[in-house]
């Protein structure tokens, strides 16, 4: 691994989006010699934002500014990104529409050195998800125990960073063309993306092969959300809280983390087994957001919160995050350990009750009734398209 990796920016036609990002880039505390390379995809008007990059003054050393001769998209501009580890040996990739903290060099670069020999590990995230990605509006919040970092069998795509092998072991796996739907264990949403994502190809190569993301308790970076490849309308769901002060990470490896989750966040079942005995001789698979198809699942039990004929262990849903219920032996019957065959189909009412029961764990504190139905309105109004004519969608 190169002693600094080097920051890669990915840029098309957000002007905006890349000034706020290079302006956070201005204000870091990046070392002598650490190189930025701005790789901008082709655009029929690129004028302006070739103008911004050429402009910007990088006082931490070299710059480079890459103008792509035809449009590459989205996927293959970020691969291309990659690629450049051959040059470079580790590179943090940055998407335009983000801001960085202060010091995500810093974290970046003790992470790199620390897991750079990790076969465990096929990425360093710099983003801390608080919500599940692209699932639903639920918090996510991973177990506090006494490390900056979690592990997490998805990819981040909002800041990260790759040591050369761990980049070319993906990409001679994903220039094999495979086939996703094939692979158990991707959720379901994620293999309805486009195709021109890349980030569902690397979420399948994790779970294929059993590795992990490592990502930060505290975000270094913020996600603006901005119109473009994946958004027609910007939003706040992924505005993460931001590292403001200088420190030093405490990291871990794998097998001593308590906070490990799988693609679709959530946490290991060997993680539960550490704490509550209940669970040792049981093959099980955690479910505890609901999200998960049963007839994906191989294990034979599952710890769920669907409803099934016959509970083995019932746990509440009053702790937070929800897996404190079951680690902490809290009795109830919102969460329960059952035979996966004797789940039972939900009603229409079971449905509604469902989202009743969720909405009380997880938003009563942040709605008032008045303020779902006004939101409920706007997303109804949101999938009629009727804010489309206000904004320009660039790409």
């Amino acid at each position: 691994m190169n002693e600094k990796p080097v920051i890669i920016v990915a840029a098309y036609n957000r002007v905006h989006s890349l000034q706020r990002l290079l302006y956070s880039l201005s204000r870091t505390s990046c070392p002598e010699n650490t190189k930025l390379v701005i790789s901008i995809d082709y655009s029929d008007d690129n004028i302006a934002i070739v103008d911004c990059a050429n402009q910007f003054e990088w006082n931490a050393g070299d710059k480079e500014v890459i103008v792509h001769p035809v449009n590459l998209g989205l996927k293959n501009h970020i691969l291309s990104c990659g690629d450049l580890t051959e040059n470079y040996g580790s590179v943090i990739i940055l998407e335009d529409d983000l801001y960085v903290s202060p010091f995500f060099f810093d974290y970046t670069l003790q992470a790199l050195d620390f897991y750079s020999d990790d076969e465990n590990i096929s990425g360093v995230g710099l983003f801390n998800y608080m919500h599940l990605d692209r699932v639903s509006s639920e918090p996510f919040s991973p177990v506090a125990d006494a490390n900056d970092v979690y592990f997490i069998q998805y990819a981040c795509s909002w800041g990260q960073a790759w040591t050369h092998e761990q980049w070319v072991r993906f990409r001679e796996w994903y220039d094999t063309s495979p086939d996703l739907s094939l692979i158990p264990g991707i959720p379901e949403n994620v293999l309805k993306w486009p195709d021109r994502s890349w980030k569902k190809y690397f979420i399948g190569y994790v779970v294929l092969y059993n590795k992990y993301f490592v990502l930060p308790r505290v975000s270094l970076t913020a996600n603006f959300d901005d119109i473009g490849t994946n958004r027609t309308l910007s939003t706040y769901q992924l505005q993460s809280v931001l590292l403001v002060d200088q420190k030093k990470f405490q990291f871990c490896h794998l097998k001593e983390s308590l906070a490990v989750y799988d693609s679709h966040f959530e946490i290991m079942p060997d993680i539960i087994k550490r704490f509550n005995k209940v669970f040792d001789g049981y093959d099980f698979a955690v479910d505890i957001y609901g999200y998960k198809n049963p007839d994906k699942i191989k294990e034979s039990f599952l710890l769920t919160t669907k409803k099934s004929r016959n509970i083995l262990h019932g746990y509440a849903r009053e702790m937070k995050p929800h897996e404190m219920n079951v680690i902490f032996n809290i009795p109830g019957r919102d969460i329960v350990l059952c035979r996966k065959d004797e789940l039972i189909p939900e009603s229409g009412r079971d449905k509604i009750l469902t989202y009743v029961k969720k909405f009380n764990y997880y938003y009563r504190n942040v709605f008032s009734f008045k303020e779902l139905m006004r939101f409920a309105l706007f997303r109804v109004y949101r999938l009629l398209g009727f804010f489309d004519k206000f904004h320009k969608v660039p790409r």
